[in-house]
């Protein structure tokens, strides 16, 4: 529930106004700052000063309180992926209060990454898990308890030797499977309570794209799609920011002829190009994330990841507030997904050039 939206009893402002205008109908925040100091007086029959310093008390009580850079640094958190080198390079793991989008053709390994994140999120202490709930938005029907399982073994070893310690992880993961975009909107506008209930860390969405075009398929109707992607978005970030939790969105890809290939953070060659949902006509070729770029300036971090014809896997960071283009050569067993090894520059070059020869 966002702030102003909260109900009037619950500001501990002045009691005898807020009685009289909840008689009247007007019983949220939201609804009382719709309304004047005029509209006040008449609903509750008080004098204009009492009006007034009733909705500045009200706008006091919603508003964010501001805080400095040293704040937001002492309160920054990161959510472990069980990929150290990944943690690393993005300064502790998945950012708590941000939306971390990966973007990747089927098969790339896109649902055994948040797998591998869902069971670090809901894995106790002691076995180096945050020790959380994890609500996984299972558009696709992909999810898979056995995989969970087998994923949390081949992770965190002993500590999931047990049947039981196997099954107390995966008490800690809902469920959730909308059938479209709107559905989606609805069901995260009312998950607050889930959220404090099962004490949730991370929030998976696989996929967003699957949703999005199944209901908004077609560009007449891209309107309506970049409209409820951007309600869904904004509940996200609502919701990671209030209850620091991360949200890992899964998302499509698609080629274009369009704008130069440029890294979102530092300009460098990425091999990736922002979809603007309108198409292109200069001569550059780029793979690109689905949904356009009202969804991709919602999202905080970006990894892409890429499976080139001769089978060899790559990860790449496209995007992020606190690291430049890297990428890394990974691969996906019974333990889930592995990194192998970071890239250098020469071999990120290589491996870009493999992308643009498919896509050509």
């Amino acid at each position: 529930m966002s702030a102003s939206r909260r109900t009037l009893d619950r500001l501990g402002v002045d009691r005898d106004l807020v009685a009289k205008l909840e008689s009247r109908g007007c019983r949220t925040a939201e609804d009382a700052l719709n309304r004047s100091p005029l509209d006040v007086v008449e609903l509750a029959d008080c004098s204009h000063a009492r009006a007034r310093r009733f909705l500045t008390a009200v706008a006091r009580s919603v508003a964010p309180k501001p805080i400095t850079a040293f704040d937001a640094l002492k309160r920054s958190k990161w959510l472990r992926t069980t990929l150290p080198e990944l943690d690393d390079a993005l300064g502790g793991g998945l950012s708590v209060g941000g939306v971390t989008e990966v973007v990747g053709a089927a098969g790339a390994g896109k649902t055994q990454l948040c797998l591998s994140a869902c069971a670090s999120a809901a894995a106790p202490i002691s076995a180096n898990g945050s020790d959380g709930g994890v609500v996984y938005v299972d558009a696709e029907r992909k999810f898979s308890s056995t995989r969970l399982a087998e994923i949390a073994r081949g992770k965190f070893g002993s500590d999931f030797a047990s049947d039981e310690a196997v099954n107390e992880l995966a008490r800690r993961v809902q469920v959730v499977t909308p059938t479209s975009l709107t559905d989606l909107a609805k069901r995260l506008e009312a998950l607050e309570e889930a959220i404090i209930d099962h004490k949730v860390r991370l929030v998976i969405i696989d996929s967003i794209a699957h949703l999005a075009r199944g209901e908004f398929g077609g560009r007449e109707k891209v309107v309506q799609r970049q409209s409820v992607l951007g309600a869904v978005a904004s509940t996200l970030k609502r919701h990671a920011e209030k209850h620091e939790l991360a949200v890992l969105a899964v998302n499509q890809v698609t080629t274009r002829l369009g704008s130069a290939v440029k890294h979102a953070a530092n300009g460098e060659d990425g091999g990736f190009v922002e979809d603007d949902g309108g198409g292109g006509d200069s001569e550059s070729t780029g793979i690109t994330a689905a949904l356009g770029t009202k969804w991709a300036h919602c999202v905080n971090t970006r990894l892409v990841l890429d499976v080139a014809d001769s089978g060899e896997r790559t990860m790449k960071i496209v995007k992020s507030p606190i690291c430049a283009l890297t990428a890394f050569r990974y691969y996906v067993d019974g333990h889930g997904l592995n990194i192998s090894e970071k890239l250098d520059s020469s071999a990120m070059r290589e491996s870009e050039a493999n992308v643009h020869a498919r896509v050509r």
